[in-house]
């Protein structure tokens, strides 16, 4: 996992580097696309991975993963990336995590995106996830809200649904020194202050909005500040930059690729805010992220985020812009609010440990050997 990835990629790559770290006399097995070093490292005797196939492929999951299931005379399947095989022998017990339900939403509450990629997924994950759940012992999830709308959209009954919360999912946020986030800022913001939000090409990432309420704040309170946008695919570049030019703030907005964890930690530490208005999220390991690296979150009221940030955020309508560039002023120039959020969101982050998440999954596979 060199790369920064996104939620799930963060949720699989943390959870086995935490199962690595709890002995047991069970044997694990992590299969992995070919060429992902999980760990960047060793990995204990009982812990083994084997190589599967292309990631994101339909034919390593359908069909090489029951084979090797099958070869590997498994008990137990975990498939943590919401999806799984439709179709694997009854003696193989499936627990199936599934982050969210969006794929079943309508676009009204889920905008449909302008990516053939996203759109074959959401069809892909419309097809075979309610599939998968019906044949599941049990399937978790990252919050309450996701496990209320899994049961809505999939017609689950609740008690066949475990809610797992997950953690900051950045391993080097508590290891970043000042020259780490001094040379950030000077690289992405020209030794300036700067806000950090994240973008994609998914409409749910709000990016737009995002630039729309940077321009309104900068505007409304007379600042030249930065906006940096990160995680945004080269591909889509064009059009937010597009999209800064209308709103007059083109020099004032960076835009970044997937960067490395490092990379990313400096940039939560240097931030004044980190904005993450996002449509919808299942858990939101970004808003953690933040919270744990000391950085004041404003982000969305909807989805599972008033769950997991509580207090420790300014949350508001994502849809509304003015209300957006009004919470980033709020914390900007607040002092005494800054703080307070700093202080709160370090103490919520505290509440989250994949620790403690490894153990339930790991007690949620002894039940389903039983």
């Amino acid at each position: 996992m060199g790369a920064y990835g996104r939620g799930m990629g963060n949720f699989v790559a943390n959870l086995v580097r935490e199962i690595a770290q709890h002995p047991t006399d069970q044997e694990f097995i992590a299969y992995v696309a070919n060429g992902d070093n999980l760990l960047d490292g060793a990995l204990p005797d009982w812990l083994k991975t084997r190589p599967l196939g292309a990631a994101n492929s339909i034919w390593a999951e359908q069909a090489s993963l029951p084979v090797a299931a099958i070869r590997d005379r498994l008990d137990v399947l975990h498939c943590p990336a919401n999806t799984a095989p439709i179709a694997l022998p009854r003696r193989i017990k499936l627990v199936l995590t599934i982050h969210d339900v969006m794929f079943m939403m309508p676009e009204c509450v889920i905008p449909r995106s302008s990516s053939r990629y996203q759109r074959l997924g959401r069809s892909y994950r419309r097809f075979t996830v309610p599939r998968a759940a019906r044949h599941a012992c049990t399937v978790v999830t990252d919050s309450h809200s996701s496990a209320n709308d899994i049961s809505t959209y999939l017609a689950l009954p609740s008690e066949r649904i475990r809610v797992v919360y997950g953690a900051a999912g950045n391993r080097w946020l508590g290891h970043v020194s000042d020259d780490e986030v001094a040379r950030a800022r000077r690289t992405h913001a020209a030794g300036g202050r700067f806000v950090l939000a994240l973008g994609g090409v998914d409409p749910r990432k709000n990016t737009a909005r995002v630039i729309e309420a940077f321009a309104l704040f900068n505007k409304s309170t007379g600042r030249c500040q930065r906006l940096i946008i990160a995680g945004l695919p080269n591909r889509a570049v064009a059009e937010y930059r597009a999209c800064a030019v209308r709103a007059g703030i083109a020099e004032n907005v960076t835009f970044l690729d997937f960067i490395s964890e490092r990379e990313l930690a400096a940039l939560y530490h240097g931030a004044d805010v980190f904005l993450y208005p996002s449509l919808y999220e299942g858990f939101g390991l970004p808003v953690l992220e933040a919270m744990t690296a000391g950085t004041p979150v404003v982000t969305s009221r909807v989805g599972s985020i008033p769950e997991v940030a509580r207090d420790a955020a300014i949350m508001v309508d994502p849809l509304d812009t003015r209300a957006i560039a009004d919470a980033l002023t709020r914390v900007i120039d607040n002092a005494g609010l800054r703080h307070e959020l700093i202080a709160r969101g370090r103490c919520r982050a505290l509440c989250f440990s994949w620790e403690k998440a490894t153990r339930e999954l790991i007690s949620i596979y002894e039940e389903a050997l039983q």
